[in-house]
């Protein structure tokens, strides 16, 4: 998915969307985690593309460039924010935290953080985040914890506390899939009329703005049957069969959805139903991503799997757009109780006949919940999804 040049929309933290009791509760979590652990300290990293880890902890959304929070095993958080003294006021808008400075020189701030943390003995800095840090800030953070101790690496460890959502995060979830299917409504409206796939991306990306949404990425064919692609130049191209890819964000959580329009319902497109019908008959807390691709291939021939799908046919979603698992063509990667995941099913036939289609599932021990396609959308969405 091509992430948009600038962040758009609302991003001020709303204590009606997530109060500030819920960021307590997981703040409370991660420092249980640093206990187990045996790190003295956090260090949360984000940048203006992926900041999940960030804004689960803080709802600050970095809009300039990289952000860091604070985190001690007690006591005040404090996040750094880019951008000069001016920007604070701004910044301090984004999240519940009432401590947030420039973030002018990343290992003076943090040595003189560490400083104040550092009363018993050698500190052991956590770190979440930082498998997507650029190199100059990484370097600066080992070079800065030094003196004081070393680093540890506990994304896994926390990354799996944000995986499992709370009825709130559900909430918020199924609201941006509400926006989701009035966008993949107005898109299937648009390119029906006979518009091509750029002026139908627009459409929907009004409709999904008009509707609550804070970012909206559309990906389309620029050939019959092509694979959803971004788009290239002011060409407004009509295609049939039109494959595209709609993201959008509300409260800072991701919906996702991939649709087929005016695919012929015998081909490709019956063959990826079937499939993914399948898939969603094995979805369970414990399954693997080897138990779904096993369910779908066995109701693809003769057609084989869409390129869109090979590499994986589904992951995580949430506070980042692609979060953990990815469910690739493994075994190891497994739906877990709480987690909620985009499924993605494709065929490819002969010539143009191609199709690609997507559920969003809730998966818990008392069974799956899907979020999308909503059962609010119209019946003509329904066949443009292809999914019933």
């Amino acid at each position: 998915m091509k992430n948009t040049a600038l962040l758009t929309g609302p991003y001020d933290w709303d204590p009606a969307l997530v109060p500030v009791a819920d960021f307590d509760t997981r703040l409370t979590a991660v420092r249980r985690a640093l206990d187990e652990s045996g790190a003295t300290a956090l260090l949360v990293h984000g940048h203006s593309i992926d900041h999940g880890a960030l804004a689960y902890l803080t709802g600050f959304v970095p809009k300039l460039g990289p952000a860091f929070a604070l985190v001690p095993r007690d006591g005040p958080i404090r996040i750094l924010a880019s951008g000069g003294p001016g920007m604070i006021s701004s910044a301090k808008l984004l999240t519940w935290v009432e401590d947030v400075r420039p973030l002018s020189n990343l290992r003076i701030a943090l040595s003189e953080w560490l400083r104040e943390m550092n009363r018993d003995g050698p500190a052991v800095l956590g770190l979440w985040g930082g498998s997507f840090m650029a190199q100059r800030p990484y370097l600066a953070v080992t070079a800065t914890i030094q003196p004081f101790g070393k680093v540890i690496d506990l994304d896994d460890q926390l990354d799996a506390l944000r995986r499992h959502k709370s009825p709130r995060e559900l909430e918020l979830l199924r609201e941006a899939c509400r926006i989701l299917a009035s966008a993949c409504e107005e898109f299937e409206r648009a390119a029906t009329d006979g518009t091509g796939g750029r002026s139908a991306a627009l459409a929907a990306e009004r409709a999904a703005y008009s509707n609550g949404a804070q970012d909206v990425r559309i990906l389309a064919s620029a050939r019959n049957g092509g694979p959803p692609l971004p788009f290239d130049g002011p060409a407004d191209i009509r295609v049939a069969p039109l494959l595209a890819c709609l993201g959008v964000r509300f409260a800072g959580y991701w919906a996702e959805g991939l649709i087929a329009l005016a695919a012929p319902s015998s081909g490709a497109l019956a063959r990826a139903e079937a499939a993914l019908t399948a898939m969603l008959r094995e979805v369970r807390v414990g399954a693997t991503s080897g138990d779904l691709l096993r369910a779908a291939t066995q109701h693809l021939s003769p057609y084989r799997f869409h390129p869109s799908v090979q590499s994986a046919i589904g992951n995580g979603i949430g506070l980042s757009f692609e979060e953990p698992p990815n469910l690739g063509r493994d075994e190891k990667s497994r739906l877990e109780d709480g987690g909620v995941y985009t499924l993605r099913c494709g065929a490819m036939g002969e010539g143009n006949d191609n199709a690609v289609i997507s559920v969003m599932v809730a998966v818990s021990a008392a069974g799956i919940d899907v979020l999308w396609p909503t059962t609010e959308r119209s019946s003509s969405q329904k066949n443009a999804k292809g999914f019933r």
